[in-house]
């Protein structure tokens, strides 16, 4: 069932109160009582509202019907990385029912077009989403597919016959309101707006510290993607050389700030010295050149954040900067105490700087983010803006 203005009206009064009587939305939306009446009954009956089990005690003694939000519609977010894909079912309330990432090295498209379709099915046939109906599914892609190919390994590189239509066509979802693609920084950034950081700031820079670096902008509590639909490009921001003994130089006096500050560039500090990294258990290791290792990328990785967001704040006046990623939360406090250590060896004079603090959706932003695509649309809230708008 798709929503019509009044449908989302109704709808949204109840998901910000999430408990209330259709005489409360009544006199929030200025709609008669015989209007919401109907549009609570249509709702109900969608798998929108459900009807509470508590009554409410009216003004004359008589119960109110209490009504909330159901659980029955949820939305699917899909997130195509670069080496891997991740699946996520989420309620209107924002609860996860079920997340799962699948590692496939990095995707070329044969693979891909294997994997997809068996891999979609399998979750969707998890007990969790039993007796659910999905209303819309989002996925989330790096904007440009075959960008950076220099960096990623000889056998893996990218098909660059890759596109999101493409990536669109690979999953497949009967009966779904709407499917909608967006860039996964972007992707990433609205996740954090719907269910993380956008409850306090409504003004934000993301940036995702993934395979490579990505991020969001976020002004006026509203996703702004751009005229093209790429803001928030951050990887190929120019930022001076590395200071790692193992960095291999370009010979240029600025580098791409994705070769200090991304997963790639601390598996390859890593490889060199011949260690082998587990990113998701950085947080418990115990080796001592591994340790070293890992805080030397660190102090490398948050020198180049801090001239990065010097130059951000030179041209946004922002509330807050949201650091994140798939990198576990002790080491990403350590990028966020290290960065903003480095922002005070540079002269901040004449530019107004902000609290930089982590995010709170970790590594399945994109994926959450992606689920936000659909669901903000059935509820009448543009998921992003261009600047044309």
């Amino acid at each position: 069932m798709r929503l019509d203005e009044n449908q989302k009206r109704v709808f949204n009064e109840f998901r910000l109160n999430k408990r209330a009587s259709k005489a409360d939305v009544s006199l929030k939306v200025n709609l008669t009582h015989p209007a919401v009446t109907q549009i609570v009954r249509k709702l109900c009956k969608s798998g929108y509202l459900k009807e509470d089990e508590e009554k409410r005690k009216g003004p004359r003694g008589q119960p109110a019907t209490i009504y909330s939000i159901s659980d029955k519609n949820i939305f699917v977010g899909i997130h195509v990385g670069r080496s891997r894909f991740e699946f996520v079912a989420v309620e209107l309330t924002g609860n996860i029912l079920k997340s799962v990432s699948v590692a496939v090295g990095f995707l070329q498209q044969e693979k891909l077009k294997s994997l997809s379709q068996q891999e979609l099915d399998h979750f969707l046939a998890a007990e969790e989403l039993s007796g659910r109906h999905i209303v819309g599914v989002g996925i989330s892609t790096p904007y440009f597919w075959e960008g950076w190919q220099s960096l990623l390994p000889p056998n893996n590189v990218i098909d660059q016959s890759w596109s999101s239509d493409l990536v669109t066509s690979l999953f497949k979802v009967p009966d779904v309101d709407s499917l909608i693609v967006e860039n996964d920084g972007s992707s990433a950034a609205l996740g954090e707006l719907t269910f993380g950081t956008g409850a306090i700031h409504k003004d934000f820079l993301y940036v995702n510290i993934g395979t490579l670096i990505g991020g969001g902008l976020v002004i006026d509590g509203t996703l702004r993607t751009g005229t093209h639909g790429n803001s928030a490009a951050l990887a190929p921001f120019p930022v001076a050389q590395s200071h790692l003994s193992t960095a291999q130089s370009s010979g240029r006096p600025f580098e791409p700030l994705l070769r200090r500050a991304s997963l790639y560039s601390l598996t390859e500090h890593a490889n060199r010295q011949g260690l082998n990294l587990d990113i998701a258990s950085l947080d418990t290791i115990t080796c001592a050149a591994t340790i070293q290792c890992v805080d030397e990328w660190i102090e490398d990785c948050s020198s180049a954040l801090a001239q990065f967001l010097i130059g951000v704040w030179s041209l946004i006046d922002i509330e807050s900067i949201v650091l994140d990623g798939a990198l576990p939360k002790v080491v990403l406090h350590k990028i966020v105490d290290s960065t903003l250590s480095h922002v005070q060896s540079f002269h901040t004079e004449g530019i107004i700087t902000c609290d930089v603090k982590l995010g709170e959706l970790g590594s399945m932003a994109q994926s959450i983010g992606a689920a936000c695509l659909p669901m903000l649309s059935m509820l009448g809230r543009p998921p992003t803006m261009n600047s044309d708008h």
